[in-house]
């Protein structure tokens, strides 16, 4: 079912009226590369919440690098379903630059800022070359949604989503949700509608399509955002901070919708920091009720329901706190 719906009598539209907090400047001195953080108005979600500990968000990948330094004191311990390896995240590094996206410490006078300061849960679901199974996919959010994740990201792609949908449902029973990139071909995918999965594309600078045309990155992906019938929301891909302690400064820029999705699971993290007693389904209408509606008016197969608005979000969620 896609709609716009209401909380609490709360109409939960872009153009609902509540409260505005004051906008939060933090003191990371990497935040003018990050031009994403003005346009989803993180300053403004953090007038309300900075993100909370307490939040545990899931990032089913590579594993995270420990010594990440911009991750420090939020790493949970990494795990992984039964007979694959933990690994640590310095073979491939594709983990440990989602996880940075979600959660890089925020006001901490380092490097960037992720969406807020969770606690990062590394589940690894690839083998040391970075290859999945299915299965072991749908194992890991499983394992996550067990271990209290309230927000699960995956930036692979794999063979069967119909599993991971399963999955999905069970850990959507335990409070949590799952955030899924939507891929990076550069075309539209015959993929369906799934339920209990939130796709995410991507979008660049000018609130379009991010369509690989990214220059001289780090780390990088040129391949442009997949669209199609199942994708639900859109986030920026485009030059994205990252934190990687194998860089010379701790630091790089990517694209791909592989970062994407963990702006999203943010948005998501940062509404539970603020209302911890939201439900998954409640946090999913805000999301995308909240949503800058890009291209053809409503749903599309582009942008899904609309690029995420993380200030938006956050004056939501609080909206939705009853009062005393």
């Amino acid at each position: 079912m896609r709609w716009r719906g209401a909380i609490g009598g709360i109409i939960l539209l872009a153009s609902a009226s509540w409260g505005h907090a004051e906008e939060f400047f933090p003191n990371d001195p990497r935040l003018s590369i990050s031009w994403h953080i003005e346009k989803l108005g993180m300053r403004e979600a953090w007038g309300y919440s900075l993100g909370n500990s307490s939040i545990i968000a899931a990032v089913l990948d590579t594993g995270v690098m420990s010594n990440t330094a911009d991750l420090q004191g939020r790493l949970l311990p990494a795990v992984a379903p039964s007979g694959t390896a933990v690994l640590d995240g310095t073979g491939v590094h594709h983990g440990t630059w989602v996880a940075s996206i979600l959660a890089m410490g925020v006001n901490d006078r380092m490097g960037g800022a992720g969406v807020g300061n969770f606690s990062v849960l590394p589940v690894t679901v690839t083998n040391a070359n970075g290859n999945n199974s299915s299965d072991v996919v749908a194992e890991g959010i499983r394992l996550a949604a067990d271990r209290g994740a309230r927000v699960i990201n995956i930036s692979l792609s794999t063979l069967s989503y119909g599993r991971l949908d399963s999955a999905a449902a069970y850990a959507k029973e335990k409070g949590a949700l799952v955030f899924v990139a939507a891929g990076n071909t550069d075309g539209r995918i015959e993929r369906p509608h799934y339920e209990n999965l939130i796709f995410v594309s991507g979008t660049n600078r000018e609130d379009r399509r991010w369509d690989g045309d990214g220059e001289d990155l780090i780390v990088t992906n040129n391949g442009g955002s997949s669209w199609g019938a199942f994708v639900e929301l859109s986030a920026p891909a485009d030059d994205i901070l990252v934190a990687d302690p194998t860089f010379a400064s701790g630091y790089g820029v990517g694209d791909g919708t592989s970062f994407a999705a963990p702006l999203a699971a943010g948005a998501a993290a940062l509404a539970w920091s603020i209302n911890p007693a939201l439900t998954a389904e409640e946090v999913k209408r805000i999301l995308f009720s909240t949503a800058v509606d890009l291209g053809e008016s409503g749903w599309d197969e582009f942008y899904g329901w609309g690029r995420i608005d993380i200030g938006a979000v956050a004056g939501a969620a609080s909206a939705s706190v009853p009062e005393p």
